[in-house]
């Protein structure tokens, strides 16, 4: 199981869960998890993609655009596990699904 959380705005803190693939957007009727983030974000915005490469951040050619590192991305990116990105206004980042390492 995976987490997404939200990390600014209104949505400070907000997590959530998935287990495959989550699409980010407006739209309530994608099929799979889904979650809305605030009003700039296209209906269908961006997706993430659990893969066996680690995970994959897909803008789905948004009006607004999905960045990471402050630009937008043009092609599906490979994003690690904690790295901001920001669909509309919402910086988001997948949380880590391992246990915490002991020391």
């Amino acid at each position: 199981m995976y987490e997404l959380e939200a990390m600014n705005g209104p949505l400070d803190g907000k997590r959530w869960a998935f287990s495959r693939d989550i699409s980010i957007g407006r739209d309530g009727k994608t099929v799979g998890a889904e979650l809305s983030t605030d009003r700039a974000a296209s209906r269908r915005h961006a997706e993430v993609r659990v893969t066996p490469d680690g995970l994959l951040l897909t803008d789905l050619e948004s009006r607004n655009g999905t960045l990471v590192g402050g630009a937008a991305i043009a092609a599906p990116t490979v994003i690690a596990f904690g790295q901001p990105f920001v669909v509309g206004r919402t910086m988001l980042r997948v949380l880590d699904p391992s246990p915490a390492k002991k020391a």
